[in-house]
């Protein structure tokens, strides 16, 4: 019965339409060293809408601008190639299934927000190790995108999945749960996906390997850190929401964070995990404006 699901999955996949040709021109352009800034400004200004939302971001103070960005050029100057790249993948991902509505038990808004708290969760890890956190902020946006597609496919084994987490205190373990209802896990559909739509590899293996650290090297941070980042967002969600019964305390995952993060040569304690959880806290209340950025109109 899975092989059924998973195939009805994999066509899902293949019908949905490829990337807009202003996206695969911006990765393919952003991958070749040549090219230069009048090159990428050249195939993203007749594409309005997307020059409007970089130049907003490009003056939003969450990806660092210290003064007035007025034209797309300077955007491109003051952002850089991989952030550019990464601005326009995640626009053009996310206005891919922005039309999904609120069904049944499930709240769409709260998937949007789960991938925005992840994303600020990544970008503070990512600072704390000393890396360019927008990259991996971006990874952490687009973390579960392979949830959309169960969603929209399989709706009555992804509410099933939904089910199931309602009655776990620790709600990302449902994970374990995907392969027996579903046949995939999210993060390999959403693998699928990226590669289909010729994603660069860091944010392939960011996404399909958030859940499977097991099967990739230690040489690239991001999918750890986007684990990481996805357990701190499910934490702070458990700790905004009242539970009936006892609640799950944030330090009984403690142990089990410092020994991944050790594993990965990051030294961290107890309280550099309450550091965290409490930076993240007070970022996600300072940056509804950047929330906006990419979920507005």
């Amino acid at each position: 019965m899975n092989l059924d699901k998973i195939s009805i999955l994999i066509s899902k996949i293949n019908s949905i339409p490829t990337l807009p040709t202003v996206a695969c021109q911006v990765i393919e352009i952003t991958a070749d060293p040549n090219s230069t800034a009048d090159d990428l400004s050249k195939v993203i200004i007749p594409d309005i809408s997307l020059t409007t939302k970089l130049l907003k971001m490009a003056n939003s103070t969450f990806f660092g601008a210290i003064r007035g960005v007025n034209s797309l050029q300077h955007a491109i100057t003051v952002l850089g190639f991989t952030e550019v790249r990464n601005l326009v993948i995640s626009a053009v991902v996310f206005e891919s299934f922005m039309k999904i509505e609120k069904e049944g038990n499930y709240d769409i808004g709260k998937f949007w927000k789960h991938s925005f708290v992840c994303g600020l969760a990544a970008k503070i890890i990512a600072a704390e190790v000393k890396k360019a956190g927008n990259e991996f902020f971006v990874a952490g946006l687009i973390h579960d995108i392979g949830k959309l597609i169960v969603y929209l496919t399989l709706p009555n084994e992804f509410f099933k999945l939904v089910e199931a987490a309602r009655h776990l205190k620790l709600k990302f373990m449902a994970f374990e749960t995907e392969k027996e209802i579903t046949g995939m896990t999210h993060d390999e559909v959403g693998m699928r996906l990226l590669k289909k739509w010729m994603f660069p590899e860091s944010l392939l293996k960011a996404v399909g390997f958030h859940h499977r650290l097991q099967e990739t090297d230690k040489k690239s941070l991001l999918p750890v850190v986007v684990h990481m980042a996805d357990i701190f967002a499910h934490l702070y969600e458990m700790q905004t929401v009242v539970e009936v019964g006892d609640p799950c305390k944030t330090e009984t995952l403690f142990p089990d964070i410092i020994k991944l993060a050790q594993s990965y040569d990051i030294a961290w304690d107890e309280s550099d995990l309450n550091r965290l959880q409490q930076s993240l806290t007070e970022c996600i209340e300072k940056e509804a404006v950047a929330f906006n950025l990419f979920f507005g109109n």
